[in-house]
């Protein structure tokens, strides 16, 4: 919460717009705070506000604390196609991923799609295809909840991607996930999803923003979050069975 507290902050002196998103806002709804087993937090922002948001982060303009950092798809390491806020004074080792950085909250930029249908679902179905890929590249292959099928593509998808270059790899996500425009779109989605078809809605559905209560701090979400929410996770007021209440596996330490 730390680390949101830095990014509410920036967005509200920079008039960028911010939700909470995925758990975070399931959280928010629900419980008003944690989902009590879960143990990260994610926004999402438009492209253009997010891309704002990460060069501030990065040119650590304003009066940033020293412990805040930023990772995306150009730090050293980091191949993913959105954004990590880590709090540098913390390491963190995640089941399935070989790297280690600090206590995060991830941020997922909105891109545009096509306004057919019918082809943001082909768009975002390459799109998907490409997540994999960039998975595979931080893979840890000696993960014991590997089972051998995911082993497998995660090993092939990690040597082609060091054949290529996996920077090289990066710029080829970067370039197919900006293919279209926010600004142009009838419809935008969180293109590094698992959620398939699930995550794609109408931009003028997600755009006015809300307040929730989050433990004791306020933070910003969609407006229409049933939409957002049942879209994407059916029941979402209903607790899982025990043994759907995943969590990242994740180990955690102060430096």
């Amino acid at each position: 919460m730390a680390i949101l507290d830095e990014i509410a902050k920036i967005c509200k002196e920079n008039n960028l717009h911010y939700y909470l998103a995925y758990g975070s806002l399931i959280g928010a709804v629900r419980h008003q705070g944690y989902i009590p087993w879960d143990d990260d937090m994610d926004i999402c922002m438009m492209r253009d506000d997010y891309e704002k948001l990460i060069e501030i982060l990065k040119t650590r303009k304003g009066n940033l604390p020293e412990w805040l950092t930023v990772l995306d798809d150009t730090s050293e390491n980091f191949y993913h196609p959105f954004a990590k806020a880590i709090d540098n004074r913390t390491e963190v080792k995640m089941d399935r991923h070989k790297d280690k950085i600090g206590i995060w909250v991830d941020i997922f930029p909105l891109d545009g799609l096509s306004n057919s249908l019918f082809k943001a679902k082909i768009h975002f179905l390459i799109c998907s295809f490409l997540r994999v890929v960039a998975l595979a590249m931080t893979a840890d292959f000696s993960a014991k909840t590997l089972d051998k099928w995911t082993l497998f593509y995660k090993r092939f998808f990690y040597i082609i991607a060091m054949i290529i270059g996996r920077k090289r790899v990066c710029r080829l996500i970067e370039k197919i996930f900006h293919f279209y425009k926010v600004k142009d779109s009838k419809y935008v989605g969180m293109l590094f999803s698992a959620y398939l078809f699930k995550a794609i809605f109408e931009k003028d559905t997600l755009l006015p923003q809300k307040t929730y209560r989050f433990e004791n701090r306020e933070y910003m979400g969609f407006a229409n979050y049933d939409v957002y929410l049942r879209q994407q996770y059916g029941d979402y007021m209903t607790l899982p069975p025990e043994e759907k209440r995943i969590t990242h596996n994740v180990e955690s330490w102060w430096k």
